[in-house]
């Protein structure tokens, strides 16, 4: 079918709103035929065909059947046409002349799967997966790990916080895990919080997931990495059933391996190189969930309506880590239950209406017990964990008004709810009043009574019950064709509140701290004059020095973000094989403090150009070569005012003791050190001190972004008796600005001191510069600091003056190289390489070195000092070489299907961090330097983890006797039981306090598991 000369009506659908799709083509243009498409759902809409005999028309997703029509009657028909989300169908009609002859040829059935697979329509790179090909394939039920499936995506780091309900994090291209977005429905469900995962649907109400990873147009932004977008079912006038249970169990899942000590430096007795670190052969883990939908019209071709519900549960059991004492083994349930309800509303032929509902829950609660490292036996019942549930419930309605044949309204407006609950349960003998006590394993050995030590207080902290989210978010676009123009404009909004966030200490509000240090070395601080200071510990003995800290840590607040977008965006078909796509989007963000106040404000237009282009060689969709290139911007999340525009207390005593209570683990005779100041320490001077918005943020802050280029192209082929086609696309990511806290008081007086402003000495500093003040790094900043009068004086802060030799550089290439084979009623398979680099000196907005995701995002440890940036220059942390993916499934007969899911990778770069410089100093209280053994090691100098090879195989079976309806279905994950490693300690401590953890295996991929599942469609 020749399909080049087809209008741009479909290139307005761009990705993540996207619920709908196109379908266009050419057609006849005698006098009286048109093109009618209509569908199961009621959908019923005729257009007439244009004077050049082209036509388009963007409708919801789901399966058409699409008319020709002449005088009203149907000549020529074509069924089962299914357009993807932001994509497009092309169906063209042959002419007058030999389709009258054809009346009424509805019995011709051209599939979706007969028309070209390659979308000339689309400018950007994106994975679709349907519900079909979701119950072929091995999955977990996760949309993190379907999103897994496209090329470049790879797994976060499992020492990054996840998603707030549990689900695991991805990294898209050289982007980190806080950098994404998730769609439902067209509403943005990204969890505002940190950025960090999102809302999503359950798995069986998923009719289409498309994880997208560039080039969407001007339309939608906050976005650096990729996005998930996944699309509901709907109902529609055939009534719908089904059920389906799944079980995961223990008995089957293999054993995972042990940890062990590895540092030949290590002399802690029971910490040698060598011993038992963490038992985890006597893990377990097991998994069942129901699901259940129905789905049918409530009126015939007019309401439509979807059920469907969800029961995860899963009982996992795991040791912690030897430390000599108050060892736990844990057991926890999590319960993750989802509801999804949709309306469907054909208001009449020109309005449609859709309203979806979503809830989703995550809820952890657990015991834990004694554990006996010699006789590796569980003991009796310690205690209770404290239960966290969190829930979100959103709704949103999206509306399309086909004002004329060539105006298009469109309007989403939606409403996420998200609530955070922590509780510690009571026990017998369990004490509230108790303290927390921290890192007992640095303990001093000579007061560790026989047996160790109990303390029921398991946690450190705990939420205010309180804590909740809101959002708002509302978009408008209107849609006008004209000519080879397809012209969009409208609004981009979104409006997120956090309310009552915040911790404070378990117990009587304080926790106790242990620490260990060298002989003679501060354990704070430089300088006894410069606070922060905290003398060398005097309780010294066989070659280390121990301390303890009795630390408060508090923050309550209620804090907001608005973030306002405008776009302008032309889908221009300047040849019949040559699309243009050129927008321009201006993006604002305002954080707002406590006291509702702006702290940040990027209202500046902040211009994001977006072009893209496909051209269709040939001008029959057998070779496209494409490519897009856009600036993407990136506000800060909500959570980062608790730190930086509310009050905040995270400051300790340090001192000495002379015993160790061996009821509770607190110590005895506390008596503390010489430091600086004396009523406590903190490395970010945060003392409970009310703060000034006007001083949290450099003046002229400007939003992180990035700009990405991508060029591509796809060909069709035969091989083999059969159609392939074969992919090759090339992405360069460039990231310079990013947002960070900066804490070198010191440094800040130095340049206001250099401006004249004499007062700001080093001993008085932290009376007039704020710490933990939001930065451009490495760009010149404008400060505002305090006066002697607390009036507030300007300091320019340059690069130079912050102490950076360069500022943020993040860098990120890949050539993606592809094979896939389209489904033919018999099988599909897809085989993707990606070879990839990426490296400079910053994550981004986390980090996973220093294991700070989630609540740290934007306030990480990398830009606090400049000495912590020295050697930083090297491979970055996501960084995989090499990628390989495969795909797909085949079926044996029409009742049995065969499917399989490979991801092999190669390792991500190791590190090794400590004390700072060749006297291995703990400058600013931490020993998280590019420094090891007093030897400069930039990231990527010591060789990478392991390569990762991961097979997941089904076998699904669909009984001939129940009509098709009933389905066995048999998933093997990991099959080869690869428990490859996936990140290892890189703490090295001090030559002369050596971390008895330094590289030992930290995480690994999980051991082999089997599902079975079972269900019943209707």
């Amino acid at each position: 079918m020749a399909i080049g000369s087809a209008t741009m009506g479909f290139a307005g659908v761009a990705w993540s709103q996207a619920t709908s799709g196109t379908i266009y083509g050419t057609a006849p243009t005698a006098a009286g035929e048109a093109v009618q498409v209509t569908n199961g759902a009621g959908f019923n809409r005729t257009i007439p065909v244009g004077s050049s005999g082209k036509y388009s028309i963007t409708l919801p997703v789901g399966t058409y059947t699409v008319s020709l029509l002449q005088d009203g009657r149907v000549v020529q028909s074509r069924t089962g046409v299914s357009p993807a989300a932001a994509g497009a169908v092309a169906v063209d009609f042959a002419s007058s002349g030999t389709a009258v002859n054809a009346v009424n040829l509805s019995a011709i059935d051209v599939t979706a799967n007969t028309l070209p697979p390659i979308d000339v329509t689309t400018t950007n790179q994106v994975t679709t997966i349907s519900a079909k090909q979701l119950q072929q394939l091995p999955l977990a039920r996760s949309a993190e790990d379907i999103a897994m499936l496209a090329p470049g995506v790879n797994m976060g780091s499992p020492e990054l916080s996840g998603g707030p309900l549990g689900t695991p994090i991805n990294v898209f291209g050289g982007a980190s895990t806080a950098e994404n977005a998730y769609y439902v429905d067209g509403m943005n469900v990204t969890e505002a919080l940190n950025n960090q995962g999102g809302v999503t649907l359950p798995y069986g109400a998923i009719e289409q997931q498309q994880t997208f990873i560039s080039g969407y147009g001007a339309k939608y932004g906050r976005s650096i990495g990729g996005v998930i977008n996944q699309i509901g079912k709907s109902g529609s006038n055939d009534w719908q059933f089904g059920a389906r249970a799944l079980w995961q169990p223990a008995g089957l899942r293999a054993d995972p391996i042990n940890y062990r000590f590895v540092n030949p430096l290590a002399t802690d007795p029971g910490n040698r190189s060598g011993d038992l670190a963490v038992y985890r052969r006597g893990n377990s883990y097991s998994e069942k969930v129901y699901d259940a939908y129905a789905g049918g019209p409530l009126i015939k071709d007019t309401l439509f309506f979807f059920l469907s519900a969800e029961q995860d549960d899963t009982h996992y059991r795991s040791t912690d880590e030897f430390a000599g004492q108050g060892v736990a083994s844990t057991s926890m349930t999590v319960r993750d239950p989802k509801l999804y309800a949709k309306l469907n509303w054909n208001i009449n032929d020109s309005n449609v209406l859709t309203l979806t509902g979503l809830r989703n829950s995550h809820r952890t609660s657990g015991a834990f017990y004694d554990f006996d490292y010699d006789t590796l036996k569980r003991g009796g019942f310690a205690g209770l964990n404290q239960t966290n549930k969190t829930s979100f419930t959103m709704w949103v309605a999206n509306y399309t008004g086909y004002l004329t044949d060539d105006l298009t309204l469109s309007a989403t407006l939606g409403k996420m709810r998200g609530n955070y609950y922590s509780n510690q349960p009571a026990y017998p003998g369990f004490d509230p009043e108790l303290p927390h006590v921290a890192n007992a394993s640095m303990q001093d050995p000579a007061f560790v009574p026989p047996g160790g030590i109990r303390n029921s207080q398991g946690e450190s902290q705990l939420s205010d019950p309180k804590h909740r989210e809101s959002i708002t978010n509302y978009r408008l676009n209107i849609d006008y064709r004209l000519g080879d123009h397809d012209l969009q404009a409208g609004i981009d909004n979104i409006n997120s509140w956090d309310l009552n966030d915040g911790a404070q200490n378990t117990g009587p509000g304080y926790q106790w701290m242990y620490g260990k240090s060298g002989p003679g070395m501060p354990v704070f601080g430089v300088d006894p004059d410069v606070p922060p200071y905290v003398a060398p510990s005097t309780q010294c003995h066989d070659g280390g020095c121990y301390y303890v800290q009795r630390h408060v840590d508090l923050s309550v607040a209620s804090v907001r973000v608005t973030q306002r977008a405008q776009y302008v965006e032309d889908n221009w078909q300047i040849t019949p094989t040559l699309l243009l796509n050129l927008g321009l989007r201006n993006d604002q963000f305002v954080n707002y403090d406590a006291s509702g106040v702006p702290y940040i404000r990027e209202t500046q237009p902040q211009w994001a150009p977006r072009l893209g282009f496909s051209w269709d060689v040939h001008g029959d969709a057998s070779l496209k070569v494409f490519g897009n290139a856009g600036r993407y911007y990136l506000a800060l999340p909500s959570q980062v005012a608790l730190s930086i525009a509310a009050p905040v207390v995270n400051a300790g005593v340090y001192g000495t003791y002379s015993g160790i209570d061996p009821a509770t683990g607190e110590p005895i005779g506390f008596t503390p050190l010489p430091q600086n100041p004396s009523t406590g320490v903190s490395v970010d001077s945060e003392y409970g001190q009310a703060k000034d918005p006007r001083v949290s943020a450099s003046q002229n802050i400007k939003a992180e972004f990035s700009d990405n280029y991508v060029l591509g192209l796809q060909q069709q082929f035969e091989m083999l008796g059969t159609k392939w086609v074969f992919g090759a696309t090339g992405t360069y990511q460039r990231m310079n600005r990013i947002i960070d806290d900066y804490d070198a008081i010191q440094n800040e007086c130095a340049a206001g001191r250099a401006q004249g402003y004499a007062w700001m000495t080093p001993q008085d500093c932290d009376k007039y510069a704020q710490s933990l003040v939001l930065v451009n790094p490495g760009e010149t900043n404008q400060l505002l600091m305090k006066a002697p009068d607390g009036s507030l004086v300007p300091v320019t802060f340059t690069r130079e003056d912050q102490g950076f030799a360069k500022g943020p550089v993040r860098r990120y290439y890949s050539l993606d190289l592809s094979l896939e084979h389209a489904w033919d009623s018999k099988w599909f398979a897809k085989l993707d390489y990606v070879f990839s680099r990426t490296w400079g000196n910053t994550e981004g907005p986390v980090s996973t070195y220093s294991q700070q995701g989630g609540s740290y995002e934007s306030l990480t440890t990398a830009w606090d000092f400049p000495e912590r940036m020295e050697w930083s220059s090297g491979v970055l942390p996501n960084s995989r070489k090499h990628q390989f993916k495969f795909f797909g499934a085949y079926a044996l007969t029409p009742e049995w299907t065969v499917g399989a899911n490979l991801y092999i990778t190669s390792g991500t770069p190791k590190l090794c961090r400590g004390g700072y410089g060749p006297k291995e100093d703990a400058l600013h209280g931490s020993h998280t330097y590019y420094w090891c053994g007093g030897k400069p090691v930039p990231p990527g100098s010591l060789g990478t983890t392991p390569w990762v090879h991961n097979v997941d195989l089904s076998l699904d079976y669909k009984p001939a006797w129940a009509q098709h309806k009933l389905d066995f279905n048999l998933a093997v994950f990991n099959a080869f039981n690869d428990q490859a490693t996936v990140f290892y300690n890189d703490f090295y401590g001090t030559t002369s306090s050596p971390n008895p953890d330094y590289g030992r295996v930290q995480d690994t991929r999980p051991p082999r598991s089997v599902r079975f599942s079972v269900a019943y469609d209707f």
